[in-house]
């Protein structure tokens, strides 16, 4: 006798944990898509239907992946600096986020994963301050609390 077809109707408690490492790898996914040539269309086109059933999945979760790349860094951004690269063209004293390395990732609009970040950060001259989004800043090896 042949197993009967699951209920439409039966829900399954998935933990959280297992549904943020999805999101993740979904992002990770996203970005590669994004980098293949155009000329790669038909071999990605499955990947890329694949990619937006996993989106609206996590959508039904209430699960939001956000990608820091380009934003201003500051304290209050939940992200963890796993680098900084001192950048002479940025004003001293500021710090943008130049790789998100692994995507902020919220649950009912609150965070349940901050981001991992490399950051640009503007040089001091001859005083040194630290910038934003250094470990100098007393928060040890980068990290920001939210």
């Amino acid at each position: 006798m042949s197993p009967e077809p699951p209920d439409a109707a039966v829900s399954m408690n998935v933990p959280l944990a297992a549904l943020v490492a999805l999101a993740v790898e979904q992002w990770r996914l996203s970005r590669w898509l994004a980098a293949q040539p155009a000329g790669r269309a038909a071999q990605v086109g499955a990947a890329r239907h694949a990619l937006r059933k996993m989106e609206d999945f996590l959508g039904q979760c209430a699960l939001e992946v956000r990608d820091l790349d380009g934003r201003p860094f500051d304290a209050g951004l939940a992200a963890r600096v796993v680098d900084a690269v001192d950048d002479p063209r940025l004003p001293p004293g500021t710090a943008i986020v130049a790789e998100t390395v692994s995507p902020l990732v919220l649950w009912r609009g609150n965070v349940v994963k901050p981001a991992e970040v490399v950051t640009r950060r503007g040089v001091a001259a001859e005083g040194h301050t630290p910038s934003p989004g250094t470990p100098e800043e007393g928060r040890g090896e980068g990290s920001l609390d939210f």
